[in-house]
């Protein structure tokens, strides 16, 4: 899997094994929550 770029401010990098990297910036709070929670449900959508 090669990295993502999720919107303008985050991307999703993989690592070895069944994991992921999030890098994101935001200019408040609320709006790096939604980058992280869009990234975590596309790979664990539980």
């Amino acid at each position: 899997m090669a990295a993502r770029l999720y919107g303008e401010n985050a991307v999703v990098s993989p690592l070895a094994g069944p994991a992921a990297l999030v890098t994101a910036v935001a200019p408040d709070a609320l709006a790096l929550r939604r980058l992280l929670d869009e990234a975590l449900s596309a790979f664990a959508p539980f």
